[in-house]
């Protein structure tokens, strides 16, 4: 593969979006493992010519995410579950920490087991176009359960109370 797209390659190095893959259409100037035409250079080509240079000295793709279970044999537990507002999750791992991941800034008025507890947590700007409140969730058991509500800095409360469910790492999240 790596010969393959440093042969598709202009004189100048540079690595082709497209390479045309069927007969030659010369009027065109369109030849077999030539570029057609397409965004030359792209940068996005070029790193994956570094990966995959990259991943073949490693002998196996350095990028793939180390959750996937294949280097020690088991799945590693991720450490945060994320609750977004346009992609709400009605469970989590027992053990994870929950975000809350906010569009605008707020507070996050919350409790566990049947709003026993009660906290208020003022979300932060997480300066990527969100804002975010990390509830302190990570001691939490299989069974208990997350209840809280927004209040928006703008509009105050949502008027909504959302529950999230503490689940074993087996389980459907």
């Amino acid at each position: 593969m790596l010969e393959t797209m440093a042969a598709s390659a202009s004189p100048g190095g540079m690595i082709p979006e497209q390479v045309w893959d069927a007969s030659p259409i010369h009027e065109r100037r369109l030849h077999p493992g030539r570029p057609t035409g397409s965004a030359m250079p792209l940068a996005w080509a070029h790193a994956e010519f570094v990966k995959l240079a990259v991943s073949r000295n490693h002998g196996r793709p350095f990028d793939r995410p180390g959750s996937s279970g294949t280097d020690t044999g088991r799945e590693e537990d991720a450490a945060y579950t994320f609750w977004w507002p346009h992609a709400q999750i009605r469970s989590t791992v027992a053990g994870c920490r929950l975000v809350t991941a906010l569009p605008g800034a707020g507070m996050v008025h919350w409790a566990v087991n049947g709003w026993r507890e009660v906290r208020d947590l003022e979300a932060l700007d997480s300066t990527l176009g969100f804002w975010m409140a990390e509830l302190d969730t990570g001691r939490m058991n299989k069974g208990e359960s997350i209840d809280f509500t927004i209040r928006w800095q703008a509009d105050g409360w949502e008027g909504i109370d959302y529950r999230i469910q503490v689940v074993s790492a087996r389980e459907d999240v």
